[in-house]
């Protein structure tokens, strides 16, 4: 369970990005968050496993108080939270496999980490993985020879071999052509079904929300301004959220 208390954040800069918000998330939800440019989505879920510090309020994640956690205890945490990445975030330069395997260094002595040293479980647990995005004939391709929609399912394997509880994806699929975007959506709703992974998901997309979307969360100025249903999403709440909207 993941729950906002009202949390602001306010950057160094002054800018607020995120005011008073409060919500409780239940383990295995899928929420999709939405909202104009600058709104504060990303910041909303970096709260979640401290990429992002809150300035006021309380944020409760798998019962632990993140304003009260040492650096040692964040990182324990982080172990059970999956990010994805617009960008995919892999090493160009290495191997599918290797970078796969990023995903069990929370797991993983700091001299072995250094010399790249993973243990038989971990390997067989990267492979597995692969096989479930589609991709483990690519295991030892370099990530900079793949597709767009493929590193994004290297990075989906990536999160997946940290065997998380939560999985953030921050506008996972906006780099993607529509097709490609849909196979990503199909897995990344497959997974939180199949595994039970909370997960959410910023989009900027709504016809994707309205296709894979339960819960949606509509974000505006750091504020939630809609918390509901898909079927809930209204020309009206959406002019609420984006400010206008043309049918």
């Amino acid at each position: 369970m993941i729950v906002f208390k009202n949390v602001s954040v306010v950057y160094p800069n002054g800018f607020k990005a995120l005011s008073n918000i409060n919500l409780t998330i239940e383990k295995g939800e899928f929420v999709s968050v939405i909202g104009p440019s600058g709104a504060g989505k990303s910041t909303l879920i970096r709260t979640i496993n401290g990429f992002v510090k809150i300035t006021n309020g309380d944020l409760v994640v798998n019962g632990k108080n993140l304003r009260n956690l040492s650096e040692s205890e964040l990182r324990l945490l982080r172990r059970e939270i999956g990010m994805i990445f617009q960008s995919f975030n892999l090493v160009k330069r290495i191997s599918v496999l290797r970078n796969v395997l990023v995903g069990r260094l929370g797991y993983t002595p700091t001299i072995s980490s250094i010399f790249n040293l993973f243990s038989k479980k971990d390997i067989e647990l990267a492979f597995e993985n692969l096989r479930k995005v589609g991709i483990e004939d690519k295991a030892y391709v370099r990530a900079d020879q793949l597709s767009g929609g493929q590193q994004q399912r290297v990075a989906i394997a990536r999160a997946l071999t940290q065997e998380p509880k939560i999985i953030l994806a921050d506008e996972p699929v906006a780099s993607l052509d529509p097709p490609t975007a849909k196979v990503v959506m199909d897995y990344l709703k497959n997974f939180n079904k199949e595994l039970g992974i909370t997960t959410i998901i910023n989009l900027h997309d709504v016809d994707l929300v309205r296709e894979y979307g339960e819960r949606v969360v509509g974000i505006r100025s750091g504020e939630v301004v809609y918390d509901g249903t898909v079927k809930g999403l209204t020309d009206k709440v959406l002019k609420e959220i984006y400010g206008k909207w043309e049918v």
